[in-house]
């Protein structure tokens, strides 16, 4: 009868102790960036940007554990650079565990600008010029992505002890692999800060807007990393 009593009472112990790591978090900062390469033909890059997210959302499977859901939402939009650095209003506390699924969806928005999304970069015309290059996204919109680690596996493993970060990145070269040369070479320009620039939104060049917009939500990529 003791046997049994200590067996069981084992049995609690470690459940108890498994049970209760499963709830210890891990700090996860999220940063997002776009494609700062250029593209295949050596025309067409890009520097910078900024968006405007009005929520941002993160769910996930485990192994082991029940799963988990954290959104946050700006009321008044929040303003994120695109660039490598991590974001304070973006870093949550998630418990840890083997992650077989850890997905991010975030909604943009409209700001004062009247624009929700815009990336700036340099196009290389036919006489060698480069030429300022902006891109802005005029309306509300939902991204999904599918997280992965760096390995590029589905499988994420989040540990108290090892904080990550995650690499969320849009890709603006992919947006505009569609556009033909031509479609630049004769776009329309405007003087932006002194500048003559090509500039692409729904009243400007909108035959090129019209083509990248179909695919802003593609080709995008969420990495899990220390």
């Amino acid at each position: 009868m003791k046997n049994i009593l200590f067996f069981l009472l084992f049995v609690f112990l470690v459940f108890g102790c498994q049970k209760s790591k499963l709830k210890k978090p891990t700090e996860v900062a999220f940063k997002i960036d776009i494609n700062k390469s250029t593209s295949s033909d050596g025309r067409l890059f890009f520097t910078d940007g900024k968006i405007w997210l009005s929520s941002f959302k993160v769910d996930g499977t485990r192994q082991k554990g029940e799963p988990i859901s954290f959104t946050r939402t700006f009321t008044s939009g929040l303003s994120v650079d695109f660039s490598s650095n991590s974001i304070s209003d973006l870093k949550y506390d998630i418990p840890q565990g083997v992650y077989t699924d850890l997905d991010i969806r975030f909604q943009i928005v409209k700001n004062n600008n009247n624009y929700s999304l815009c990336v700036n970069g340099k196009y290389t015309d036919n006489n060698s010029n480069l030429i300022p290059l902006r891109f802005e996204f005029n309306s509300n919109d939902t991204f999904e992505i599918e997280g992965e680690g760096d390995d590029g596996s589905k499988t994420i493993v989040l540990d108290k002890d090892i904080p990550l970060n995650s690499l969320i990145k849009l890709d603006p070269i992919y947006w505009f692999d569609i556009v033909p040369l031509s479609m630049l070479e004769n776009a329309n320009k405007v003087n932006l800060n002194g500048q003559l620039t090509i500039l692409i939104n729904e009243n400007n060049n909108e035959d090129i807007y019209d083509l990248v917009v179909d695919r802003i939500d593609q080709a995008l990529e969420a990495v899990f990393k220390p």
